[in-house]
């Protein structure tokens, strides 16, 4: 229905513009706030919500992670200790699994791969592949619920392939 990109696109021009004005930080966990302060206010939606849910989960899975993010480098292997922690924290919020149709279908491959390799690259493809997943799937939650069956052989769940598609780009970075 064109929500979920809006939102999507909303949410990333928010960030943008973030990062080029503010000031900068060492800190993860700080920086980190300041953006789920920007998605908060600028995605809508359902997509919206559970980013920042997720976010806010990963702002603490860092904290508990590493309490002194500020003062060095916080590792991959730290990020995907936070990030497990983070999923943990959404599943308490929505029921959303692999094999609904959403964003989780990218998310948590994404999550296990880089936990298990921490190789950002290899779990941006392993957030891929679980997008790519998502065609021909049915969705059992989620607004495609509502939207119909028509055109899901061929399209991944918007959701899911927006997380990718940043995912991707952030491995690329």
């Amino acid at each position: 229905d064109g929500d979920c990109g809006i939102g999507l696109k909303r949410g990333a021009d928010s960030v943008l513009q973030l990062i080029s004005s503010d000031v900068e930080t060492t800190d993860a966990a700080i920086f980190l706030g300041r953006i789920i302060s920007v998605i908060e206010t600028s995605m809508d939606g359902t997509s919206g919500a559970i980013y920042a849910i997720f976010l806010n989960a990963l702002a603490a899975g860092l904290r508990s992670q590493s309490p002194d993010s500020g003062k060095k480098e916080v590792t991959t292997e730290v990020w995907a200790k936070a990030a497990k922690q983070a999923l943990e924290g959404l599943g308490k919020y929505t029921p959303a699994r692999p094999g609904d149709r959403t964003l989780v279908d990218a998310l948590e491959p994404f999550i296990e791969q880089l936990a298990a390799t921490n190789d950002l690259k290899k779990a941006a493809q392993a957030a891929k592949q679980g997008s790519d997943a998502t065609k021909g799937m049915k969705a059992s939650l989620g607004r495609s619920v509502y939207v119909g069956n028509e055109g899901f052989k061929e399209v991944p769940d918007p959701g899911a392939y927006g997380l990718s598609e940043f995912l991707t780009g952030l491995a690329e970075a």
